[in-house]
């Protein structure tokens, strides 16, 4: 085993030994510097979480859509998401015999949205296509899209969501889902204003 020579063996056992501490005037200062540096984060920091948040449930919303679409095409019946404004949720039904009406049996799905965001939209906003935005979802004046054994969608429309810090204040992380008719294509959007219409 290699050992330290004399002198500095001396010198690590004095450091360890050693009762000082840290002075009273060097913990304030430590403390303040501590608390200046957590106070510039934090609102980052929130606006981080606020962004991820707003990005979850608008992926997840995106996801249960491709899903209906696809169970729809490989079950061989219908498939109907229907959403709920009010109450920031939608339900995804398994409509096996294809009567739009929610049977004993059939596969049902409700999910809610999470971490302060809601279906909803700020005024003045345009969807996709550069139309003016007057329902948070409408799917040719209706809540519900139907997805058929084709692929395809009842209707074309959209869904917009927003956290609710940006209500009534900014577009800047407002989340859209659209889905055409002919095709039952669904695609998620990021609200982007340096285009035109204002997604990306």
């Amino acid at each position: 085993i290699e050992m330290l020579p004399v002198k500095e063996f001396k010198e690590w056992k004095r450091f360890l030994e050693s009762q000082e501490g840290f002075s009273l005037v060097e913990m304030i200062t430590v403390v303040a510097v501590m608390g200046i540096i957590l106070a510039m984060a934090a609102p980052n920091f929130s606006k981080w979480k606020e962004k991820h948040e707003i990005n979850g449930q608008a992926q997840k919303v995106y996801f249960d859509l491709m899903l209906a679409r696809t169970t729809a095409v490989k079950a061989n019946n219908d498939v109907r998401v229907t959403f709920n404004t009010t109450s920031d949720s939608y339900k995804v039904h398994d409509d096996t015999n294809g009567d739009g009406v929610e049977d004993s049996g059939e596969a049902l799905k409700t999910i809610t949205l999470e971490n302060n965001v809601q279906f909803a939209f700020n005024s003045g906003i345009s969807d996709i296509d550069g139309n003016s935005v007057s329902a948070a979802v409408s799917f040719s004046g209706s809540q519900t899209v139907t997805f058929d054994s084709r692929g395809q969608a009842s209707a074309s429309g959209s869904v917009f969501m927003l956290h609710t810090e940006d209500v009534g204040k900014t577009s800047d992380r407002a989340r859209s889902i659209s889905v055409l008719k002919a095709t039952g294509a669904v695609d998620y959007w990021s609200y982007d204003a340096a285009v035109s219409p204002p997604w990306s």
